[in-house]
């Protein structure tokens, strides 16, 4: 009996604070409960075949890890519910993901220092190989600091029209000025004190911050700047993707006692700018790799993991 692989990774809604400051780019990773799915079949030589076809940074990622553990290539399908080039860590996911399912297939364990490494060879990466909040530099794939799990949080997210390639994005960054550096550290600093006081309102008013931060670099996104205003306006909690489409607020689950998720979502549907969701923090442990058994005899369509 033949071993596949599979391999699972959270995305994340946005970057909770992301910038420049001292010239270190970095960015602070909020996993949710969407994510990504991989599965890997080792094969006889050193290719890498994925499936659906345009998955070309999984397909990397995977003969990355391939090399990386001396084995030979396989096939690698990719199963996914979050949307493509909106700022939810798509590519990130895939790739981790994939990466897992390699290393899964082969009975190893890569920690995730080695699967970022590999990952920032793709592209500027999300920190969502770890399952914690992370202050995380992307383009090198460097750990900078390691925070508590996301305390629970319901993220009242609009995902905008249109996709943002990362790789171009991150090529195209306007420098930060002293006060934008200097803002993004109280930003940063007010995140770390909230992570770890699990206070989801203190996390809100850093990604206010941060927000703000882009909007006065970059005045391209009228929505962007609508957001912000209406957080103002009723003291929400702001989370955005810097390199992405997608905007929104985040809230504590107290918070349905009261209006203000409800209002927060009217809000973005008047926006008319894409389909608007419920989206939860990740919490809790989640299993991320394992085997499971392939029936050569069946022609691989008699499948059972373990």
């Amino acid at each position: 009996m033949k071993h596949g692989g599979w391999g699972f990774s959270s995305g994340t809604f946005g970057e909770l604070v992301q910038g420049v400051i001292d010239q270190t780019p970095f960015l602070v990773t909020i996993p949710i409960r969407w994510g990504t799915r991989a599965k890997f079949i080792p094969g006889e030589n050193q290719e890498v075949v994925v499936y659906p076809t345009h998955r070309k940074k999984a397909q990397m990622a995977a003969i990355l890890a391939c090399r990386t553990l001396k084995k030979p290539g396989g096939t690698l399908s990719i199963s996914s519910v979050i949307p493509i080039g909106k700022g939810l860590a798509s590519s990130s996911a895939d790739i981790v993901a994939s990466i897992r399912a390699v290393a899964a297939a082969y009975d190893r364990n890569l920690p995730p220092s080695v699967i970022a490494r590999l990952a920032a060879q793709v592209e500027p990466s999300d920190g969502v190989m770890y399952p914690y909040m992370v202050v995380f530099e992307p383009v090198k794939g460097i750990l900078l600091e390691k925070w508590p799990r996301a305390p629970h949080a319901v993220i009242v997210g609009l995902v905008g029209h249109g996709r943002v390639n990362t790789v171009l994005h991150h090529e195209s960054r306007d420098l930060y000025t002293s006060r934008h550096q200097s803002r993004l550290q109280e930003a940063l600093n007010g995140a770390r004190h909230a992570a770890y006081a699990h206070d989801v309102r203190g996390l809100g008013e850093a990604g206010l911050i941060s927000a703000e931060v882009e909007w006065e670099r970059d005045h391209r996104d009228p929505i962007l700047g609508q957001i912000i205003d209406e957080a103002r306006s009723h003291q929400w909690g702001v989370i955005t993707a810097h390199s992405g489409t997608a905007r929104g607020y985040i809230f504590s689950p107290k918070d349905f006692s009261g209006n203000e998720i409800g209002q927060a979502e009217r809000f973005l549907r008047t926006l008319h700018h894409g389909p608007v969701f419920r989206l939860w923090t990740m919490t809790r442990r989640v299993e991320t790799q394992g085997q499971f058994d392939v029936d050569l005899s069946a022609g691989n369509k008699d499948r059972h993991e373990a």
